[in-house]
């Protein structure tokens, strides 16, 4: 049976070991920053790169940059169907994304659960909310830049199994770029930490979730066809950057997304996504499937009014 190492280095050493790669991931983005900004003025990201991320919302998920207009908001739902078959209860996660200027994103979301009836009751309510911050930079037509910094937390007692009853809090930088656009191909690279709080709640960490901070790195790949996409992801995250015992995982995870129902520019209102799993970890090594549906609902300022005109000036 594979064992958990307790950490080598007392609290204040990993406090402070924290607080030194907080101090430098802040430093860093305010460097970048500064050297992106005087060449950003008026600059726009390339049309198939903004179009691209538009197409593939899921990536925002990731942390890509959205490149939206500013007043842009969108709305998504990602209602769990496989609670039907597997469990008590039915999870449906609501969020919204709103661009509050040409940089600056934010982001809301609220994981809600309910008793569907093909089961025993576990009532319903709030079961995590998770608040974000995104600033998006455009380094040159063909890259964009985005830092991050979100917090997730467990809401109210729901059933035990629903989360990790831990709270997270995930600064991250990602860069894309476009690799190849006449294959509709866009690359990207994610640096981040994982820092956890506990709280009242029993933690109830899933099969190779570290159990102490961590940092992460992650690599992928993303491949639109005319009906439907691959997105492939490669992370590796490791405890030892943050003065524990190296404990690591790593992973691969291939998705397939399929477009259910579009708009009339193309982009998805709803998305059916088929993802696998390979994780290696402290626990051994996991396989999984899982299924999962997104529905968008977009608004971007002028947007129906550019519709309207189209209408009536159609021949």
């Amino acid at each position: 049976m594979l064992s958990r190492s307790s950490p080598s280095s007392a609290p204040r050493i990993r406090s402070a070991g924290v607080s030194l790669l907080l101090l430098a991931l802040v430093a860093g983005l305010h460097a970048q920053s500064v050297a992106v900004a005087p060449a950003e003025n008026g600059r726009r990201p390339s049309e198939f790169l903004e179009s691209f991320i538009d197409r593939l919302p899921e990536l925002l998920d990731i942390g890509l940059p959205s490149f939206a207009p500013p007043g842009a908001v969108r709305l998504y739902a990602h209602p769990r169907l496989g609670d039907l078959i597997h469990e008590d209860y039915f999870r449906l996660p609501v969020g919204a994304r709103v661009k509050v200027n040409e940089r600056v994103e934010l982001r809301a979301e609220l994981g809600t659960y309910f008793t569907h009836g093909l089961g025993d009751s576990v009532g319903y309510g709030l079961y995590q909310g998770r608040i974000g911050i995104t600033k998006e930079h455009v380094l040159w037509r063909d890259a964009g830049l985005s830092t991050s910094l979100e917090f997730v937390t467990p809401l109210s007692r729901p059933p035990r199994e629903i989360t990790d009853g831990v709270r997270h809090t995930l600064p991250s930088i990602t860069f894309t770029r476009t690799v190849v656009p006449r294959w509709g191909m866009v690359g990207f690279a994610t640096v981040g930490l994982d820092l956890i709080d506990h709280t009242v709640l029993e933690p109830n960490f899933r099969e190779n979730q570290l159990r102490q901070n961590s940092a992460m790195v992650m690599l992928g790949v993303a491949r639109e066809w005319r009906r439907m996409h691959l997105i492939l992801r490669v992370f590796d995250a490791n405890t030892a950057p943050m003065g524990y015992e190296a404990e690591n995982v790593f992973g691969i995870r291939p998705s397939i997304g399929v477009p259910l129902l579009r708009r009339d520019d193309g982009t998805p209102r709803a998305t059916a996504t088929f993802e696998g799993r390979a994780i290696w970890g402290p626990d051994g090594f996991e396989t999984g499937v899982t299924t999962r549906i997104r529905v968008d609902l977009r608004y971007r300022p002028g947007e129906s009014r550019r519709k309207q005109r189209a209408f009536q000036f159609a021949p």
